[in-house]
């Protein structure tokens, strides 16, 4: 499941746990560019002020605003606490943001 602004990316309404999201494999990369408004078409995400944001505007609600949630299940089958020791310790040492700058380089100066 991925929420932007309180809201799940498949469909623009309230995220929930319960919503099915992208299934991606391991290693692999996904892109999402806005909020689907069908199997063909998406809903741009932009940013602007809390007062017009697309959550306060479609829900009256901008609660979330400025909030990108992400939920992350293993693969049916497959479960954590059979892993090794070893593979159990490497994942937690894992450095979700291996950059050495923690902070998001500024946008491109408009020339």
């Amino acid at each position: 499941m991925l929420s932007v602004d309180g809201l799940d990316v498949m469909d623009g309404e309230p995220g929930s746990y319960s919503k099915r999201g992208y299934v991606i494999g391991a290693g692999e990369k996904l892109r999402v560019a806005g909020f689907r408004d069908s199997t063909s078409s998406v809903a741009a995400f932009t940013f602007s002020s809390v007062r017009n944001s697309y959550a306060e505007q479609k829900h009256g609600n901008s609660r979330n605003v400025g909030v990108i949630g992400v939920a992350v299940f293993h693969e049916q089958g497959t479960h954590p606490k059979k892993w090794s020791q070893r593979e159990r310790q490497r994942r937690m040492r894992a450095d979700p943001f291996p950059e050495t700058s923690r902070f998001a380089t500024p946008p491109p100066a408009n020339d």
